[in-house]
């Protein structure tokens, strides 16, 4: 009898914990699967949250455009914070990341990324536009330099700094806010900060600062993904969610959508952002 009831137990609790770290996609009567889309919501034109309190941005639109050719979901935006992002898609708090997140090998091994990728992009360094002493990376020598935590710039800073120690480059974490870390940077409390240019000087023209950029030639260009839980149902979500970004590619869409949240600028390819 006490084996029973403790084989009952067991059961019920793992089954708690099978369904607490599952995907919490629901499917309706009509047959329409919700996916939960995590997005930081704060990291425009990427992705931000409106005056209406509706998600947008180009990672956003690219999602909704793929919910157009695949009826058979539905796609609920949920703004996260940077640097609890990536845990709370491993928590199952969603089924995907759009959230500009950019290729990188241990992320590869990590979790499922689309196939195909919607935008292109390089780093940038940002920093007072009076400063005339950052011209490169070499130039962060023996500065503090403000990141996000986890991004891929920062992985790469990393990696840098490992290799060059004797540059002694100060890495300050932040939570991934552009607005924090360019106040931070306006205020002298770091030198320079790691940063997509456009969303940079967006958030800049917004709080009144100048600011001035150069791009990590040596790091070459990253392409951008949607980003899965490495589970079965992430995959087979991955391989459907796929097939619809290939048509957006080929259809001419995904540049559409570049131009209109690039200000007229297409980066959806590797060659369209060569281009531009």
């Amino acid at each position: 009898m006490k084996k029973s009831v403790f084989l009952v137990v067991l059961l019920i609790f793992t089954g708690v914990l099978v369904f607490a770290g599952g995907s919490k996609a629901a499917k309706s009567a009509s047959g329409v699967t919700a996916l939960r889309v995590g997005t930081e919501g704060a990291f425009p034109p990427y992705n931000f949250v409106d005056a209406s309190g509706r998600a947008d941005g180009y990672d956003v639109a690219v999602v909704r455009a793929v919910g157009d050719l695949l009826p058979e979901y539905s796609f609920d935006f949920v703004p996260t914070a940077w640097d609890g992002i990536f845990v709370a898609l491993e928590a199952g708090e969603f089924d995907l990341i759009a959230s500009d997140i950019s290729w990188r090998q241990e992320r590869d091994e990590k979790y499922y990324l689309s196939t195909v990728p919607y935008n292109w992009g390089g780093t940038d360094i940002i920093f007072k536009a009076d400063r005339r002493d950052i011209k490169s990376l070499a130039d962060l020598k023996g500065k503090k330099v403000a990141v996000g935590i986890g991004s891929a710039a920062t992985l790469s800073l990393e990696d840098y700094v490992k290799q060059h120690p004797e540059e002694k480059i100060e890495i300050i974490y932040t939570d991934g806010d552009v607005n924090k870390y360019l106040l931070d940077v306006d205020a002298g409390r770091v030198d320079a900060a790691l940063s997509s240019a456009i969303t940079a000087y967006l958030a800049a023209e917004s709080l009144g600062l100048k600011i001035n950029g150069i791009t990590i030639t040596e790091w070459g260009v990253s392409s951008s993904h949607l980003l899965f839980p490495r589970t079965a149902k992430g995959k087979e979500y991955r391989d459907r969610i796929d097939g619809a970004l290939k048509q957006l590619l080929d259809n001419g869409a995904l540049s559409a959508l570049s131009k209109k949240y690039f200000f007229g600028k297409d980066y959806s390819t590797k060659e369209a952002l060569a281009a531009n």
